[in-house]
């Protein structure tokens, strides 16, 4: 048996996404329809309810970790998944650029993302001719989809035992990086961090093009926010509990990240952007391409969590809209008889509260071996009444399961 789990980025919402309904609730989608009115739904929570989950933590708890154990921070599964070379003793940190002003000494964040900039490949050489070399370090600076980016820090006596310098709201001031814990290493980062963060934006800020981009109207990446500091942490790969072969297909570094650090081989698939420009006839060719070859195939579509992030409601219900007629229409034809499929998101992001919210997701299984419920629509208070009842996390091991992957726990 083989086994496809798609997860939808931020897919869940609240009823006051539309008057009433949730974006997944208002869209048209026949062909998850199909699939629920076949299968269970049932709600999930990420990690735990109550628990407002980061991406990194509940992609950790779906893949069957416990994230209060195995997480180090984000920075980790960023850098990796970005294809950045990491040594024992690096710091890693997640990486924005933003669009900041200078007043009174100090930068002012106008927008953490600089309007979602498609430019951030030309703005890497700026990054990376920075100097550290006063304090006697180097770093690996690489941009990543839209305004994403990682960063590795490299010498002695650093730690991840600091704050971020993205103050995670807009109208205030780049936060000042602060140690920890109280350690030479932790103060000493702090101080590091801070430097760089003056350092690129001196960088940054009359770059050629972020001058054009003004030019235009548009905000310029004039600044590096740095959040999640890690080191890389040890997993037990899902391959290795498992004994099955696992593939990836993601647009975001740190999807691919947890992906790789769990057992899976990222695949390259083009126009797989990680964005809502995303080729998702491109993802599902990849998907039922991969079946062919593993056992397991984990795909990730970030827009609908873009979407919710930037409050606009009615383009994430387009967007669900798009991967139900692309991704969904495109697979379902070709669905391997033996194959298990789970659909379901990592988080709810609620348009109006433009955040992670700790509400649960609605989750999807369908295959020869699910039992199927009476539910016919695939959405929050469908799932809610569906015959899966409400768990937490591990969306993997229960898709597995299905497929008689793995070992007995006792006799």
């Amino acid at each position: 048996m083989r086994a496809l789990l798609v997860i939808l980025d931020g897919l869940g919402g609240r009823p006051t996404d539309f008057g009433g309904a949730t974006c997944l609730e208002r869209a048209a989608h026949p062909h998850l329809d199909e699939l629920a009115a076949a299968g269970a739904l049932g709600l999930m929570d990420p990690i735990a309810p109550g628990i407002r989950p980061g991406s990194d933590t509940a992609h950790l708890s779906i893949f069957g970790y416990d994230p209060f154990q195995v997480y180090t921070g984000r920075g980790a599964f960023e850098v990796l998944g970005i294809g950045l070379e990491v040594r024992g003793g690096d710091i890693c940190f997640r990486a924005n650029f933003a669009t900041v002003e200078e007043r009174e000494g100090k930068l002012f964040v106008v927008d953490r993302r600089a309007g979602r900039l498609e430019e951030g490949r030309l703005l890497e050489e700026a990054v990376n001719s920075v100097s550290l070399r006063d304090f006697g370090v180097e770093f690996l600076f690489r941009a990543s989809t839209e305004h994403r980016g990682a960063l590795v820090l490299r010498g002695e006596n650093l730690s991840a035992a600091v704050s971020d310098t993205d103050p995670h709201e807009v109208g205030v001031p780049v936060a000042e990086a602060k140690p920890l814990e109280e350690s030479a290493a932790a103060r000493r980062t702090a101080a590091i961090l801070n430097a760089f963060t003056r350092r690129a934006y001196e960088a940054l800020r009359d770059h050629p093009v972020n001058k054009r981009r003004a030019a235009e109207g548009k905000l310029p990446g004039n600044a590096l926010l740095l959040r999640g500091a890690a080191v890389m942490p040890r997993l037990v790969p899902v391959t290795e509990t498992y004994g099955i072969r696992a593939a990836c297909i993601a647009g975001g570094a740190l999807y691919k990240g947890v992906a790789r650090l769990a057992g899976m081989e990222v695949l390259p698939v083009p126009g797989a952007t990680g964005d809502l420009k995303t080729d998702l006839r491109a993802k599902a060719r990849a998907a039922l391409e991969a079946l062919r070859a593993f056992d397991l195939v984990f795909v990730h579509i970030k827009g609908t969590d873009n979407a919710g992030h930037d409050g606009d409601a009615e383009a994430k219900r387009a967007f669900i809209e798009r991967v139900d007629r692309e991704f969904f229409g495109e697979l379902l034809p070709h669905l391997p008889r033996d194959l298990h499929l789970c659909v379901s998101g990592d988080h709810t992001t609620p348009p109006a509260v433009r955040e992670h919210t700790a509400d649960p997701v609605p989750a999807l299984f369908f295959g020869p071996a699910v039992r199927p419920d009476r539910t016919r629509t695939f959405g929050e208070r469908a799932a809610g009444e569906g015959g899966l009842g409400r768990f937490s996390g591990r969306l993997l091991p229960q898709l597995l399961g299905y497929c008689d992957f793995g070992g007995k726990f006792g006799a």
